[in-house]
Order: C-alpha cells, then structure tokens, then sequence
C-alpha cells in the first residue's frame, strides 16, 4: 500500500494529456489533470445541496429530513470531527481522507459511495466539507507514521494475537471477533448516542475498509468520537502490521445469494446442528436491518447485522440451518427469538418489506417461530409477530427443532414439511419454482429492535425419481 506522505502521486501511463492517473490509498483514478482542480464553491454547494444535504442537512448538522432514519446518524460536518483519516487523533482528515470517502462510501452504514460522480465534483464537495467547520483552519492534520507493510506471508500472527489480548481488543469486539466483549453494551459515542463495537468478522461492514492497511490506520488513529481510542502510545507502527493481519483473519467470508439453492439429500434429513451433510449445502447470507419506530427513527443500534442459512431438502420435508451473531444469549424475561417467514398459498395483496409488516390491513404470513425460553418452534398463519411470543391452540409445533449459544453465536435447525396439512393455508414448498423465505431476529437484550431481512427466493432441486442413476440424484 502507498504510505500517506505519497498519497499523491502521477504515473504517466501514455503519451496524451488524459494519460495521467492520481493514485489516492492504491485507488487510480483516471483523470485529465496531474493534480486536483482548483476550489470552486460554487459548484462544491450545488453538490451537495443535490447529494449530501437530505441527510446531512441543509448548513451540515447532521439534521437532514432523513436522518433519523439511519444509524449511525449521518455525520455533524460542522464539527469537523471525521471518523476515518490517515491522520493522528484530534486532527483533521487529509483531502484525500475526504475524497476517498466520498468514493468509497461507509459500508454498513447508508452512506453510499460516490463512484458515479466525476472526479472533478466529487474534489469540489471536498472543499465544500472543510468550508463547513473551522477545524479545517485552525489545526492541520498530522499523517500518522506507518511501517513498512510486511505482508501476510511474513506477519507474526501469533503476536497479533498477543497483541489482540494484551491491549483488550476482545473487551469489546470479543475473543473471536463477534462484538461480545464485556464492555460492548452501555458504549455511547462523543455525543451520548449509543453505540456498538463492530462485529470484526464481517469484513464487508468495517466502514473504513477491511484491508490490512485500512485496519492498521484505524489501531493507530483511532475512530474519533465513536469510543476507538488511537493506540498510537501503545502500539509501534510495527506491531500494528501483524496486529492488523491478525484482525483480517478474523473476517468469514460471506455469500449474498439473490437465489438460494437447497442441497438435495436422500433418506431422512439431519437431526443435528454438526451433521456433515450441512457443510455440503450452500451457504446464504442475509443482512437484517432493525424497524424504525412508529416515528420513522432507529433508536437503537443494531446488533444482529445479517444471518447465514443452509437449506436441506429431501422428498417429504425441507430444514434449514440458520447462523447469527447475538452479543448476549438472552433465554429468561426477554429471550432471544427468531422467525422463519413464507407466504401463503391464498394471501391476499403482498408484502414488499418487512419494515412495514405487520400493519393495518396487511395479508396474512406463514410463521415459523422460536424461542430461547421454551427451546420450542411454532408454525402458524398471522397478520402479526404476537404467535412468536404467545403461541396459539392453532399454532402447529415444529417437531425437530434444535439451537446452540456459542460465544456470541446462535445456530438453529429448523424443519417442516414441504406440504404441511397444518396449520390451515400454510405455505407449500415446490421444486423448480421460486419459494420467497424472510426472516425476522430480535436480539433478548436489545428487545425494542426487531431486525428483519428482504425476501429471498428458495430453489429445491427436483425430486428424486425412484430407481434413477446417482447421476441424477446430486
């Protein structure tokens, strides 16, 4: 990666003046200047009054009509307070701190990348953002010294592990990475919103990149006003390197699949989480989003961010294998609970998202509901959530049901028939058509914040034809 003292650069890749590339943190971009175009206000305010101000705000507060909407709410720019910088804590951003943000966007979060602006208005917003706070003016930034990157092959592992350990990463984060530390719950951020520590195994949500590089500046800069303290004092740029290594080990990989397909098996299906015919099947993740409240306000932070899933099916009956990351196992007052969504045969109108089911008039959905209390699932057809909390006389009892807490971690079997005959209009499941799943998590210590996904469609393979060669049974 390019030390931040080089951040800026020119290559000249070709004989002509559009030839030139400026390579901002290993980003080449290609334009018709050497250096970036001369401030023009004008048209840096006309950006983002038509990009930037429905969340940030009209003068930049952060007060935007959407805002409360998101979480983590949109940034106050007039404090001049940025959370991703190559620079020491209580500095401001570089400019090409700030460009890359605009480029890049803040993955899990619903700033979005800018990609599609030209360079030029994407510099102009630049300059517009440092208009906004005198910060800009009163302090420069100070890049923080980086080492010299030893790559993955030559990083000292096991001392990023130590070092993971010994300066109490795992407080927080958890000893594997699942924001289940001891100290994750009560964070609030400069600004007493609350907060959570991120979940370091989902690489695809670190806002500020999930590279090496990316994660080593956030140990020696911090994330200032969101309770990432710099561990400059603490930690040599050197040490930061198999540190930061040690950290991009943690990521699991993930697989968003728009169609997910289930693995066909002969004989019954798995009556246990570790059965081997699991790792054959295809992995699906989900991410969920918490439900704004009856004001349209997000009031808490998420905790469970997305859900992996498995799918078996055999000639009768279909189980699915359902993995999420939960800070707290929650069984008693407020227990943890889950809920496997299908639509019936005969619903009336459809159901577009979950974040506006259930609601007054709304047609009826095919529940699959568990909880930590009772260790029991419940099918039933309702208009609301009520069943996952008190099931009914008309509810029908998934016979195979088991569930496992490992630290921060919940797996679920699920299992029903594909045609059940209970209860009534339940949802059939068939082979080479699309089957829409959904799925709803509440996390028992973070109650009010139900978190619900999009529909995704389900693939069974064709049944198995009696007497057919093997090759037709995969």
């Amino acid at each position: 990666m390019i030390p931040p003292s080089q951040h800026r650069r020119t290559v000249i890749i070709g004989f002509c003046s559009r030839a030139v590339c400026l390579t901002l943190w290993g980003v080449s971009l290609p334009l018709a200047w050497a250096e970036p175009p001369a401030s023009d206000v004008s048209a840096g305010k006309a950006a983002y009054t038509q990009q930037c101000s429905r969340c940030h705000g009209d003068h930049g507060r952060g007060d935007g009509v959407d805002a409360k909407r998101f979480y983590p709410r949109p940034r106050d720019l007039t404090l001049g307070v940025y959370k991703f910088r190559s620079t020491a804590s209580g500095t401001p951003p570089t400019d090409e701190d700030l460009f890359r943000t605009i480029t890049n966007g803040l993955p899990g979060t619903n700033m979005p990348d800018w990609k599609h602006l030209d360079e030029a208005t994407r510099w102009q917003l630049v300059y517009y953002l440092k208009n906004l706070s005198p910060v800009f003016q009163q302090t420069k930034p100070e890049p923080i010294a980086v080492a010299s990157d030893p790559g993955l092959a030559h990083a000292d592992l096991k001392k990023g592990r130590q070092l993971y350990e010994q300066l109490g990463c795992a407080a927080c984060h958890g000893p594997q990475g699942r924001a289940n530390g001891t100290s994750a719950g009560g964070l609030v951020d400069d600004w007493g919103k609350p907060i959570r520590p991120a979940n370091l195994t989902k690489g695809w949500s670190y806002r500020g990149g999930s590279n090496a590089h990316a994660v080593m500046l956030r140990m020696l800069a911090g994330i200032d006003g969101a309770g990432m303290p710099s561990y400059a004092g603490a930690l040599s740029a050197a040490d930061a390197w198999p540190l930061a290594y040690y950290v991009t080990l943690l990521q699991e990989p993930a697989h968003w699949n728009l169609i997910a397909h289930a693995t066909r098996v002969s004989g019954t299906l798995p009556m246990t989480l570790d059965d081997p015919r699991w790792d054959a099947a295809e992995q699906t993740d989900v991410r969920v989003r918490n439900v704004v409240d009856t004001e349209g306000e997000w009031v808490h932070p998420p905790t469970v961010s997305s859900v992996a899933f498995r799918v078996l099916v055999n000639n009768q009956a279909i189980a699915f294998r359902f993995t999420w990351d939960d800070p707290t196992h929650d069984h008693e007052s407020s227990p943890d609970r889950f809920a496997l969504l299908l639509r019936p045969p005969r619903g009336q109108g459809d159901v577009v998202t979950l974040q506006a089911w259930p609601s007054l008039g709304a047609p009826p959905l095919d529940l699959c509901t568990w909880s930590a209390d009772s260790g029991k699932a419940f099918e039933t057809v309702a208009t609301d959530y009520e069943r996952v909390e008190h099931p009914v006389m008309s509810a029908r009892q998934l016979t195979t049901t088991t569930a496992d807490y490992q630290d921060g971690r919940w797996q679920l079997m699920m299992q029903r028939p594909l045609r059940p005959t209970s209860p009534a209009d339940a949802a059939a499941l068939s082979p080479d058509v699309f089957n829409p799943i959904a799925i709803a998590v509440w996390d028992g210590g973070n109650p009010t914040a139900r978190a619900v996904s999009t529909w995704v469609e389900i693939v069974l393979r064709p049944a198995f034809k009696a007497g057919a060669p093997a090759t037709e049974r995969r």
